[in-house]
């Protein structure tokens, strides 16, 4: 993002003016004086100094059509105030009933549909998250009873949990003074309340899975034609036929989850698997391919 974005000598108000509209310019395609002026309720003056300011931060990227007042994206134009990626639009979207950036929400508000589906939630007792928050901050040990698919009832476990992560389900990072090895445990699979234990000093200095990083680059499958494969490197934006991403040792498996990829990719159709992981021995020699 441009450093414009944080210039402190835009004032605030005039930056969400300023962000609403060069939404529109990415989102819409055009902004007028009057988008400004009805949405915020200002004077037709105080919206053509908007635009006129929003000129002069990025001069480059305004095309004005004088017969309808509208102001256009250049050919050139770089968002200044915004990243301007889909991700950033999707993210509006699924907040938009609870805005969380309430400019980006009143540009998206316009007449054009737009339908997100999501996974359901996996749902747990927030206080357990509140424990483990705890235990994390103050280092100590907890008691959970943890039903895992290996066991038919739950079982009482000791972690000593040293950080949270998301990857369509909450984890807890955690050593299992049970197990005596780092694991990951699903929130959603905690029955109960987790018991505060005395203090501990396992860390995450001593997690190996989580302290180190993965690359895993992903490729068009070879089998498509030339055509589907510039096609698909465009859709995961990748760089010279590949893209990569460096992964904590201990997320690898999630990401390759979701991403849908693993040791059997090139087996599939091409059609069916668009995409194939192409360093599937440096995943395979850390035990992380399925």
């Amino acid at each position: 993002m441009s450093p414009i974005a944080n210039d402190p000598r835009l004032p605030w108000d005039q930056r969400q003016r300023l962000r609403f509209a060069e939404a529109l310019l990415i989102w819409r395609g055009a902004v007028s004086v009057g988008d400004i002026r009805d949405t915020f309720d200002v004077s037709t003056g105080k919206a053509e100094r908007d635009l006129a300011r929003y000129r002069r931060l990025a001069p480059d990227n305004l095309v004005a059509d004088r017969l309808t007042g509208l102001f256009h994206p250049s050919d050139t134009f770089v968002p200044c105030l915004l990243r301007g990626s889909a991700g950033e639009y999707l993210q509006v979207l699924a907040h938009r009933d609870t805005p969380q950036d309430l400019p980006l929400a009143m540009a998206s508000s316009g007449d054009v549909a737009a339908e997100m589906l999501e996974a359901p939630g996996r749902e747990f007792d927030v206080r357990v998250l509140a424990r483990l928050n705890t235990a994390i901050r103050e280092r100590r040990w907890l008691a959970i009873d943890y039903q895992s698919m290996t066991h038919p009832e739950p079982r009482r476990l000791k972690i000593a949990p040293h950080v949270l992560a998301h990857a369509g389900r909450w984890h807890a990072r955690a050593w299992s003074a049970t197990h005596e090895s780092y694991r990951d445990f699903l929130l959603s699979r905690i029955c109960g309340l987790p018991e505060l234990l005395e203090p501990c000093t396992r860390s995450a200095d001593g997690d190996w899975d989580w302290q180190h990083f993965v690359p895993i680059r992903i490729g068009a499958h070879p089998d498509l034609t030339p055509a589907q494969k510039r096609v698909v490197e465009q859709d995961y934006g990748m760089l010279h036929g590949q893209r990569e991403a460096r992964v904590r040792v201990a997320l690898a498996p999630y990401y390759l989850r979701m991403l849908g990829i693993g040791r059997d990719d090139r087996r599939r159709s091409p059609q069916e698997q668009q995409i194939v992981l192409l360093n599937s021995d440096d995943l395979d020699a850390l035990n992380r391919l399925s």
